[in-house]
């Protein structure tokens, strides 16, 4: 049972910031907290139904609407970072994580980061992690061979100066669900969910990402996954990686993904992994979402009983 329903606060990060962010509340004793990263042109209120199913087992959620996106691009523009650019989103993933420490106070902490959310989760744990009881990256790219390319052609994007022209970053994901009812169906096989992603204004096309906030998060995504990037994340911490085998985003049957559990292995970490079959990008709002969740919840008891 949840005693708040992703009540509102902000709070003022690095360069200024005005960050909104959610928080759900377990009845009783915080077990552990879980800070959820959202993905690209999006917003945290889409992650309601989770916390629900999270705060059931006494699990605090945390939640903020990234730089450029929901609440927050208010302050900084859509699809802008606002000063100091990327390090100022990791900033503000720390800063939320010590209001969650601080109001629950020795409650171990998991990082839960969704599509450019595993982007940024896998950099703040690399770089913040050392007190993390665990990651989990739903929907990530993986290690994606062709990554670099694309960053470099966006980075010549923003030398011809187009740094704050807006990006269709999502569209070439649903090629191979043409024809298509909607520019949108790559996201999950639930009609429903995908025509509240339409309608929500903070949401799809309504929140698109610049040429020059695309090429700094998909630099990023080159350096964190990367051998010297994985090389920084905390000994012994485990990961926990879904995505779907027809979702675009983690490459072909999530080879992409599979690419980056055999690194983090490589490493030393102990890896799970679910690719669910003929699920597509959001796993938390597929057909078979209920699975989706129950793996994440027993992977969480089984960290809190470890």
């Amino acid at each position: 049972m949840t005693s708040t329903s992703g009540d509102l606060h902000v709070i003022q990060s690095t360069g200024g910031v005005h960050v909104t962010y959610r928080r759900w509340l377990p009845v009783g004793d915080v077990r552990a907290t879980v800070q959820i990263v959202h993905g690209a042109s999006e917003h945290s209120g889409r992650y309601g139904r989770l916390a629900g199913a999270l705060t059931a087992r006494g699990f605090a959620v945390y939640a903020m609407d990234l730089r450029g996106h929901g609440r927050t691009a208010e302050g900084t523009g859509t699809g802008r970072f606002g000063a100091p650019g990327f390090d100022g989103v990791l900033d503000d993933v720390q800063a939320l994580h010590l209001v969650a420490a601080e109001q629950h106070p020795g409650a171990p902490r998991v990082l839960l980061g969704h599509s450019m959310g595993s982007i940024i989760a896998l950099a703040s744990a690399e770089r913040d992690g050392g007190d993390l009881a665990g990651l989990v990256l739903s929907g990530p790219l993986g290690v994606d061979p062709g990554l670099a390319d694309t960053v470099s052609r966006l980075e010549a994007a923003l030398a011809a100066g187009l740094a704050d022209r807006p990006l269709d970053a999502l569209g070439a994901f649903n090629e191979s669900f043409e024809p298509a009812r909607t520019p949108y169906d790559w996201l999950s096989r639930d009609d429903a969910e995908v025509d509240a992603y339409l309608a929500d204004p903070l949401a799809g096309d309504e929140m698109p990402l610049t040429y020059g906030y695309a090429a700094v998060v998909f630099g990023a995504s080159v350096r964190a996954s990367s051998p010297e990037g994985i090389a920084a994340l905390p000994d012994g911490l485990p990961v926990l990686l879904l995505s779907g085998s027809r979702d675009p985003v983690g490459g072909v049957a999530a080879g992409q993904v599979t690419a980056l559990a055999g690194q983090l292995r490589d490493r030393g970490l102990p890896v799970d992994q679910h690719v669910y079959p003929d699920a597509r990008h959001e796993v938390f709002n597929e057909t078979n979402r209920d699975e989706v969740v129950a793996d994440l919840l027993d992977w969480l008891e089984q960290r809190l009983a470890g």
